[in-house]
């Protein structure tokens, strides 16, 4: 497919959906977390939220947040202060 083929070597993109598993399931019960390489195969990974031990809604805010953080960390132009910063969004994506 053309996802491959468009992104750039040495990148690797990883894309967070909001999906239902089944018709008729609850709408955004499944989270669809996909990579793309070039030259590989995507890779998904189908993760159920109905029954999960943290709530979506909370996951999903959390997310929000590191992503703001991570924008203002790239407006750092302090080296050591955005090493800081990136090694502290870095463990709470884990």
């Amino acid at each position: 497919p053309r996802a491959k083929a468009d992104v750039p070597a040495g990148v690797t993109v990883c894309q967070l959906c909001l999906v239902s598993a089944t018709p008729g399931a609850t709408p955004g019960d499944t989270l669809l977390l996909t990579r793309l390489e070039r030259g590989a195969e995507p890779v998904s990974v189908r993760i159920a939220t109905e029954r999960g031990q943290a709530p979506l809604s909370g996951l999903l805010r959390e997310l929000e947040r590191i992503q703001r953080e991570q924008r203002d960390a790239n407006a750092c132009t302090e080296r050591r202060e955005w090493w800081e910063r990136r090694s502290r969004l870095d463990l709470r994506m884990q």
